[in-house]
C-alpha cells in the first residue's frame, strides 16, 4: 500500500485530459459527499458526476454549492439501491445516456444490528444495500466502463466498505437465511464485496459478464 504522502502527491497531480464520468452512490452524504465535493473542487468543475440517492433536495444543494464550469455536469437521480429492480432500471437509464463511465463509486450502505429485514424481493435489507445492489450495478455497468478504457482513459470501480477486513465467507448460508445476525450481515457482506472486486478484475478485460 503507498504511503499518505505518496497518495497526497498523487491526487494533487491528478489533471486529465479528458473530461471524467463518474457515478456514484450514497452521494448526498459522509464519504461519499466529500468524495463529490474534492473532486469537482480539484479539477475546477471539469468534470460530470451523476450523484445517486434518495435525498434530492440534500442533492441539489451540494451540486448548488460545487464549482460550475462550462464542461461542468451534474445530475441527481433517485435510487432506492435496496431494491434490485431499481438498480436495474438505474443502470438502463445511464446506459441509454452516457457514452462511457470513469469512475464508478459504491457509497450507499445501511448499518444495523436488529434482526433480518427482507425486502419485496426477498434479500436482507443489509445486504441488498452492502452488498447486492454493488454487484448488480457493477456488472450493469461493465459495457460503460470498458468504453471508457477502449478510448485508452483510466476506468475503475472503488466500493467503499471495510475492504479485507471481512470474515470468511459461509458458503452453506450466502443469503444468511439459516443462522442471521445484524452483526454476522454488516461483516459479510464487507468478504462479498472483496470477492466481487476480485471476480470484477479478473473478468474486466473479457467480454463476459460477471
Amino acid at each position: 500500500m503507498p504511503s499518505y504522502s505518496l497518495t497526497r502527491q498523487s491526487n494533487a497531480s491528478f489533471d486529465p485530459s479528458f473530461v471524467p464520468v463518474m457515478v456514484i452512490t450514497g452521494s448526498t452524504s459522509g464519504i461519499g459527499k466529500s468524495m463529490v465535493e474534492i473532486l469537482s473542487r480539484h479539477l475546477n468543475g471539469r468534470i460530470h458526476i451523476v450523484l445517486v440517492g434518495r435525498n434530492k433536495g440534500v442533492a441539489e444543494s451540494i451540486i448548488a454549492s460545487l464549482p460550475h464550469a462550462e464542461e461542468s455536469t451534474y445530475e441527481f437521480i433517485y435510487c432506492n439501491v435496496m431494491l434490485m429492480k431499481n438498480v436495474h432500471a438505474l443502470a438502463k437509464d445511464l446506459s441509454s445516456k452516457l457514452p462511457k463511465i470513469n469512475y464508478l463509486v459504491h457509497c450507499a450502505g445501511v448499518f444495523g444490528l436488529g434482526g433480518r429485514d427482507e425486502t419485496e424481493e426477498g434479500i436482507d435489507s443489509r445486504l441488498a444495500a452492502r452488498y447486492y445492489s454493488r454487484f448488480a450495478l457493477t456488472n450493469d455497468l461493465l459495457p460503460l466502463l470498458r468504453n471508457a478504457k477502449n478510448m485508452g482513459e483510466p476506468a475503475s470501480v472503488l466500493s467503499v466498505q471495510g475492504a479485507g477486513m471481512g470474515p470468511e465467507i459461509d458458503l452453506e448460508d450466502l443469503g444468511l437465511k439459516k443462522n442471521y445476525t445484524g452483526y454476522k450481515a454488516m461483516m459479510q457482506s464487507l468478504s462479498y464485496n472483496d470477492l466481487m472486486v476480485a471476480v470484477s478484475v479478473s473478468s474486466f478485460d473479457g467480454n463476459d459478464e460477471i
